[in-house]
């Protein structure tokens, strides 16, 4: 197993442990690669923070690369549906 692989595996593991500042620390290292599970991950970590912007950045990122993700496609859509939310009677009592 490549040193990669196991630094994306341990990131996956906190990611899914919840442990999202852990796993983003653990990705950060590894994003000089950019392979798109790396990617990816690094995405769904910043979309789990609330991040939004540097979440949709990344998706991008990852179309850029890889043109046809549809996950990637999909979660960009998400974040522009939670950014573009709009409620006038929560916003303007």
């Amino acid at each position: 197993m490549k040193i990669q692989d196991q630094f994306l595996l341990d990131a996956q593991e906190a990611f899914e442990q919840n442990k999202m500042e852990e796993a983003l620390q653990i990705i950060t290292y590894q994003i000089v690669l950019e392979s798109k599970e790396v990617l990816f991950l690094k995405g769904e970590i910043l979309y789990k923070l609330e991040r939004w912007g540097e979440s949709q950045n990344t998706f991008v990122r990852i179309l850029e690369l890889f043109p046809q993700d549809p996950r990637a496609t999909a979660y960009i859509k998400m974040i522009k549906n939670i950014l573009d939310f709009y409620h006038k009677d929560l916003l303007n009592p």
